[in-house]
């Protein structure tokens, strides 16, 4: 093992020094290493995805049959077995590292991995959830909705495949088969394609998707049968007609570049790189087994050619969708927003199978006129720039952020779990980091951990968090729920403003009686600065006076001090500063209201207002921003004092 250990770490600083190919023709097996190597130094390799990865590891030491590449691959599964590596995820073949583990052993080429892939395809067919149907599905799919999705073929049908003939199980094998048929015959649509999922808006209900991975999944699964599943098996006509009915369909949504978009059907959706991997891969393997004419090839290779744009001489592969299961409604449109990221822990594993096919088929040189342009491009998405985001999938949340700091809304989804405060994003960096931290966060990496760009530590709840509003009354605030509806009124890299409305909320006026208050908040911002602007405006039929409270939450820090508290009526200003050392430093937060309007400030619980005179119907307008010791901009509580100073004479009220 040490031996192995130390053979793999010579290999890839070797080929991490290794001078990028620019020729416009490119070998498939080097495409294949880039990709291979570049998704090995990215990815967690314990989720699915590294499984995935770790199959066309398996699939390109064979091909390229170089003892280096199969000893890397070994040294990997290995470290599955002992625990180095954590497999884990919705299916048990996962501890053993997935398909590829079974694809080796199938082949003869590793023995030594017989013990863990037949410990673990016998706990999977014993101990894995099983549908209505007997289709195993994930452990923690919802009995009560019956819940099944095409991602399984992939997590299933190859794993017992392999097994089950490594092994003589021929049980395995036809849990094997009878697991990918099945789930077409579920999600299969009238065009021939595959929708995603049945069970995730209600019993029975089956997702309206086209979407690209998931017909990719289940390309995969497909594919595993189409080429190893033996010719005497009973179901083998079954599957090659399935599969030449399936692929035709998909062929008849590629595009002029040789790839799919991420809704299939919709070429309005942006190119989806992980589902054009798999599909091309698939039908690879439909033409290498006479599935498919050869009159196809010239498709796959096209698709191989317009692959390249999006994958770097690095490695680097863009335009790949998160992680996305039946998302909303499920509807075409849910998955259309599903918006696409780079070096997603998705994006290489198809790749590498696609193009470890391609080499497989005796094809040596590959056609890439545009190599790495998408790859190219995506730099500018790192370029400082404005950014607002709605997140459909994220409970409905808008983000928004500068060069120098992110805030964020909590959306209707979580009415009743939060409220309408506004949560802090601190990040070090001057790009955009909304998407990546979302993306953390739905491969389960924590984006409370700053990892060198920042992190939210900032806590909300229930809370104003920094420069959320409240109506005062009897001397409490009252709050209202998240918003209700919201509308993006500008997005440019200068500047973004949005415009968010809460539904009434009840306040209790003391002798008048309690009344109902609505708001309209418009937010904006620009570059350069760590402020932005909210203009307020309330509605109520209540007569009396009105007072809005403008609030800043803390959080207190075990063993340190409480916050210091900053509050000047005659510039209008509100700051909370609050330690939050050794680990995120310290953290100062701030409202700026017009001083004519100011009552006074106030306490409450682990919170300080700004107490501002209003009226019904009437704009009030205020700023709020926030300076993290860690953001090269403010680094000291002195420093954020001055910057705010400096910046009063250019507000407007």
């Amino acid at each position: 093992m040490k031996r192995r250990l130390s053979i793999l770490f010579v290999m890839v600083s070797a080929l991490a020094v290794a001078q990028p190919v620019s020729s416009k023709r490119v070998s498939p097996v080097v495409v294949a290493e880039r990709v291979l190597n570049k998704g090995l130094a990215t990815i967690d390799m314990g989720l699915y995805p590294g499984s995935l990865l770790m199959h066309g590891m398996a699939e390109l030491s064979v091909v390229k049959k170089d003892p280096q590449t199969l000893n890397r691959a070994l040294d990997l599964f290995a470290r599955f077995n002992s625990g180095n590596i954590d497999g884990r995820g919705s299916f048990i073949s996962y501890k053993a590292g997935g398909s590829g583990a079974a694809y080796l052993t199938y082949l003869k080429k590793a023995p030594e991995l017989t013990p863990q892939v037949a410990d673990y395809a016998r706990k999977m067919v014993r101990d894995q959830k099983r549908s209505s149907e007997e289709i195993l599905t994930a452990n923690w799919a919802k009995d009560s909705l019956d819940q099944v999705f095409i991602d399984m073929a992939f997590a299933v049908t190859p794993y017992l495949l392999y097994s089950g003939l490594a092994l003589n199980e021929p049980g395995y094998v036809d849990k094997a088969v009878f697991e990918t048929l099945e789930l077409f015959r579920i999600l299969h649509d009238t065009n021939g394609l595959l929708h995603q999922g049945r069970g995730f808006q209600g019993k029975g209900v089956i997702s309206q998707d086209n979407w690209s991975r998931g017909n990719g999944w289940g390309a995969f699964g497909l594919a595993a049968l189409v080429r190893d599943l033996p010719d005497s098996h009973p179901q083998k006509t079954t599957v090659n007609a399935l599969a030449k009915s399936f692929f035709m369909a998909a062929l008849s949504h590629q595009n002029k570049n040789g790839l799919w978009h991420q809704e299939l059907t919709d070429t309005s959706s942006y190119v989806e790189t992980s589902g054009s991997g798999l599909m091309l891969y698939a039908i690879g393997i439909a033409i290498e087994k006479g599935v498919l004419d050869k009159s196809y090839l010239p498709a796959f290779k096209k698709g191989l050619s317009g692959y390249m744009a999006y994958i770097g001489d690095d490695g680097s592969v863009s335009h790949t969708c998160g992680s996305c299961l039946c998302p909303g409604k499920g509807t075409k449109a849910d998955y259309k927003k599903q918006g696409w990221k780079f070096n997603d822990q998705h994006a290489f594993g198809p790749a590498v199978l696609a193009f470890t096919q391609a080499a497989n088929m005796g094809i040596t040189a590959i056609e890439a006129p545009s190599a790495g342009y998408f790859v190219k491009n995506e730099a500018s998405l790192r370029k400082p720039q404005t950014y607002v985001r709605y997140m459909p999938e994220a409970n409905g949340n808008i983000l928004w952020e500068n060069d120098r700091v992110a805030f964020r809304v909590y959306g209707p989804p979580v009415k009743d779990r939060v409220s309408s405060g506004i949560d802090v994003w601190t990040k070090s960096v001057d790009y955009p980091i909304t998407d990546k931290w979302y993306s953390l966060n739905a491969e389960g990496l924590e984006y409370h951990i700053d990892r060198g760009e920042g992190c939210d530590f900032f806590h909300v709840g229930f809370g104003r968090g920094n420069g959320g509003t409240a109506i005062w009354s009897n001397d409490k605030p009252y709050i209202s729920q998240p918003y209700e509806s919201h509308k993006i009124l500008k997005s440019t890299p200068d500047e973004i403003a949005f415009e968010l409305r809460f539904a009434p909320w009840k306040v209790d006026g003391g002798p008048a009686g309690p009344f109902m208050v609505s708001e309209r908040k418009v937010i904006s911002m620009t570059m350069g600065t760590n402020l932005f602007k909210v203009v307020s405006t309330f509605e109520t039929d209540y007569k009396g006076p009105l007072t809005a409270a403008i609030g800043i939450s803390f959080a207190g820090m075990p063993d340190h001090d409480k916050p210091e508290i900053l509050a000047d009526p005659k510039t209008g200003t509100l700051t909370v500063w609050e330690s939050y050392l050794p680990t995120n430093g310290e953290l100062g937060t701030t409202v700026i209201a017009n001083p004519a309007l100011i009552r006074r400030f106030a306490a409450h619980n682990n919170e300080q207002f700004v107490l501002v005179n209003a009226k019904a119907g009437q704009p009030i307008t205020y700023y709020v921003g926030a300076g993290w010791t860690k953001n090269p901009h403010v680094k000291t509580k002195q420093n954020w004092l001055t910057y705010l100073n400096s910046e009063l004479p250019k507000l407007t009220f």
